[in-house]
């Protein structure tokens, strides 16, 4: 009788009563038909004409069934596949394509699409793992490196995108509201990317794809540092930061070396590598650099150090990109981050050292004086005070793990 309600305020084209007949209907372990999903998708949450508080409301009832689905009580989630859902891939290059060019649809409406989505493939991928079917999941039809590569670079332009749009310099309250809710698509995408490294079976090789495929993007379409900041700080995955990191600092190193991502290879970019200043000054870079580095004082050294000579801010980026490539490192040396996430269950990863990680401390002070004295003499003057004690605390950590 209730569904039978739903069905007829749908005829009626009244999403109120659609709303609210659903928000009693829907209860642990139990959710609507996909007719219904559809209906709440495509029909209301949308729908451009649809009043933005329906929208909101359809979302939350969209998440609520989503969750009934995977509830405890029920198993039927384990069937769920690219046909049960009320997405298709499609209807995301759609509805992005048609937001690029004409804004059809509110941002925070697309930005609940995506939660949505991200959202169903994630619990379905969970569910799938736990049974050791990972192959029929609805992120391995939508987001394999192995048989859907062109989605996931829609991904990547999207997430390009929506970094752009967010470190945009916004005056009014719309442009702000709309710069938080780009911030928030790129942490989506990033999950869309994390999945796409994962769902198949060979993580190291996907890392390798999607790292060429970012690296390439980022070399020809992002020129700040607040831009590729905020595309390393978003990365969710260790093993994929690290080998984009490791293509950054060898494009940005005159003196090629073949050595594989290693604590060797971290020396050598230490004493070689030199990055390009930023075309213009962002306050951006600063905000990212307090986050890095913890400070609480960064906005006030601005003033301080902004006398019209930046290019410090290229070796301080310098330095906070082999702080990333080191820890992200130590996390790919535990060889389980190369596995498959099935292969993975019940392991504990432990550091595997190679033969180009046996750094000496004379090699670690060596590469660290070399920085010192290529950045003095670029700069004329020593390093900023904070992009020393960085370094300082990078050298000690090095220090600590040498082997010999």
């Amino acid at each position: 009788q209730s569904l039978s309600l739903v069905y007829s305020t749908i005829d009626e084209n009244y999403p109120e009563g659609t709303l609210q007949l659903l928000s009693d209907l829907l209860q642990p372990g139990y959710y609507p038909p996909r007719d219904i999903s559809l209906h709440l998708l495509r029909g209301i949450l949308l729908d451009p004409k649809c009043p933005y508080h329906l929208c909101v409301q359809a979302f939350n009832l969209l998440i609520r069934t989503q969750r009934n689905l995977i509830h405890p009580s029920n198993c039927r989630h384990r069937m769920a596949d690219k046909t049960t859902i009320p997405w298709d891939w499609e209807l995301l290059t759609s509805l992005m394509t048609n937001q690029d060019h004409a804004k059809r649809h509110r941002c925070e409406v697309v930005r609940m699409l995506l939660e949505y989505v991200v959202q169903t493939m994630e619990d379905d991928f969970q569910a799938k793992r736990s049974s050791s079917t990972l192959h029929q999941s609805i992120a391995k039809s939508t987001l394999s490196c192995d048989q859907q590569f062109l989605n996931v670079r829609d991904v990547i332009k999207w997430l390009f995108s929506a970094i752009m749009k967010s470190t945009e310099h916004a005056e009014t309250g719309e442009a702000v509201r709309e710069r938080d809710e780009q911030i928030r698509m790129v942490s989506i995408f990033q999950r869309m990317l994390s999945l796409a490294l994962e769902v198949d079976r060979s993580p190291a090789l996907n890392s390798a794809k999607l790292s060429q495929e970012l690296f390439h993007m980022l070399i020809g379409n992002i020129p700040l540092r607040a831009h590729r900041m905020l595309l390393l700080e978003s990365l969710q995955s260790k093993l994929l930061r690290c080998k984009l990191l490791e293509h950054l600092l060898d494009y940005a190193c005159p003196l090629k070396i073949t050595v594989p991502m290693s604590l060797s290879l971290l020396l050598h970019f230490m004493k070689n590598c030199t990055l390009a200043p930023d075309p213009t000054v962002n306050i951006s870079c600063i905000l990212f650099s307090a986050l890095a580095y913890r400070s609480t004082s960064a906005l006030d050294r601005c003033s301080d150090i902004n006398d019209g000579s930046e290019r410090w801010q290229k070796w301080e980026e310098l330095v906070h990109l082999l702080w990333m490539l080191l820890l992200s490192y130590n996390k790919a040396m535990k060889g389980y981050l190369c596995s498959s996430v099935s292969e993975q269950r019940g392991r504990v990863g432990t550091l595997v050292y190679k033969q180009d990680d046996m750094v000496t401390k004379t090699a670690v002070r060596e590469a660290v004086e070399a920085l010192l004295s290529r950045s003095q003499a670029d700069l004329g003057q020593a390093l900023p005070l904070h992009v020393e004690e960085s370094l300082t605390y990078l050298q000690d950590h090095l220090l600590d793990v040498c082997q010999c």
